[in-house]
C-alpha cells in the first residue's frame, strides 16, 4: 500500500494548477511518484489529473464536509 511507503521528497510540478493546488507530488521510497491529497492525506497515482479532480470533487471527506457547510452538498436545485 502506498501510504506505508515513505515519502522521500515533495516535488514541484507545473501541471494543471487548478487541480494540483490540492495535491503534493511526492517521490516515494521505491522511486515512483504519487499524488498526496493536501486535505485528507490519501495517496493516488499521479498520472491522471481527472482522477485527482474526481477525488477532490466527489470523494475527499474534507472537501465534502466543506461543501456541506457551504450548502453545496446536495447538488439539487429547486429552479
Amino acid at each position: 500500500m502506498a501510504s506505508e511507503e515513505g515519502v522521500v521528497l515533495i516535488l514541484e510540478t507545473k501541471r494543471n494548477p487548478a487541480i494540483w493546488k490540492n495535491f503534493d507530488l511526492c517521490l516515494m521510497s521505491d522511486n515512483h511518484e504519487m499524488a498526496r491529497c493536501k486535505n485528507c492525506g490519501k495517496f493516488m497515482k499521479a498520472a491522471a489529473n481527472s482522477t485527482l479532480k474526481k477525488h477532490t470533487d466527489k470523494h475527499c471527506p474534507v472537501t465534502k464536509a466543506k461543501k456541506e457547510e457551504k450548502g453545496e452538498g446536495s447538488g439539487s436545485s429547486n429552479m
